[in-house]
């Protein structure tokens, strides 16, 4: 298994590198080895907060993907909380499968506690079409993190979103391939 270390901002030693490499090899014990591992780490551009040090890690498994991410003073100490939150999600979602794959696992042995994702509320509205720039201006407008809409050039269901780096982005339904029909 090969882990892609990315690094903007600031740069990882060979011995930190092995240190996250190592520490990433130890999570196959939960779900086995993942297709792809990256790793991302950016000093931030703040200059109020220079210090600032965030850690990314995407875990792609055959049929999930698992990102985690990590905060701290320095590239390791950020990279340790990620990989923190990384082992929870995996233990959570080794957990989910086991029960869903062995029902007869739930009844004894270790119960694993899954959390209760509850819908509190439902909206319904019609979608209007309209080019995603519009949206984006609509969504400011609104003064929401996200807006669906029908998207004009292609005429499906598409989604503009507000950015962690305050940037806007588009994620637009693919097209269906040809050949493949319900």
């Amino acid at each position: 298994m090969a882990v892609e270390i990315r690094c903007k901002g600031c740069s990882m030693s060979e011995e930190a590198r092995a240190h996250v490499e190592d520490r990433v090899a130890r999570l196959e014990k939960f779900l086995g080895s993942p297709e792809r591992v990256e790793v991302y780490v950016q000093r931030a551009g703040n200059p109020a907060n220079p210090q600032r040090v965030v850690a990314e890690i995407t875990y792609a498994l055959a049929k999930a993907v698992v990102r985690a991410r990590g905060i701290g003073s320095s590239e390791l100490e950020a990279f340790d909380l990620a990989e923190e939150r990384l082992k929870r999600r995996l233990e959570r979602l080794k957990g989910r499968l086991v029960a869903r794959s062995h029902p007869h696992h739930r009844a004894g042995g270790v119960q694993v506690p899954e959390p209760r994702l509850e819908i509190r509320r439902r909206k319904r509205f019609t979608l209007e079409a309209m080019d995603p720039v519009a949206a984006a201006f609509r969504m400011d407008l609104l003064d929401h993190s996200f807006y669906l809409f029908i998207n004009e050039e292609t005429g499906r269901p598409a989604v503009v979103y507000r950015r962690d780096d305050g940037s806007v982005g588009l994620i637009d339904q693919a097209e269906e391939e040809a050949g493949i029909s319900d």
